[in-house]
């Protein structure tokens, strides 16, 4: 498990041996958390993410909060199409104002659940 490189997750590329390991990505519901995924995808394309959909989101509404400086592009080519169309909600605020849920805000026995049936 590798936590809290933010940008810096591009060093992963550095690891000999994970371009062959099987790997989960589980960031903030936010503009950068889209972005770092977006950014580590170029090093590591087949990079998997969990617990960063619409599903999640809208179970822990309450959780939310907002971000206070969202990420400028408008477009991340890296993301699959349903990450994709979450990072376009957050973007065009059809939820709410600069929507942020923060990975460690969710109930870990969910996120562990949820992160299990993802691994199998």
């Amino acid at each position: 498990m590798v936590m809290a490189l933010g940008y810096s997750v591009d060093l992963l590329a550095r690891v000999p041996w994970i371009a062959s390991a099987r790997c989960i990505y589980w960031g903030d519901i936010d503009t950068h958390g889209f972005a770092i995924l977006n950014r580590a995808r170029s090093s590591l394309p087949a990079l998997e993410s969990a617990l960063m959909d619409q599903e999640t989101l809208g179970k822990f509404k309450e959780l939310w909060t907002d971000e206070k400086s969202p990420h400028g592009a408008a477009d991340l080519p890296l993301l699959t199409a349903e990450e994709s169309e979450v990072y376009r909600v957050l973007k065009t605020n059809a939820m709410a104002q600069n929507l942020r849920l923060e990975q460690e805000r969710i109930a870990w026995d969910y996120a562990w659940e949820m992160l299990r049936l993802k691994l199998g």
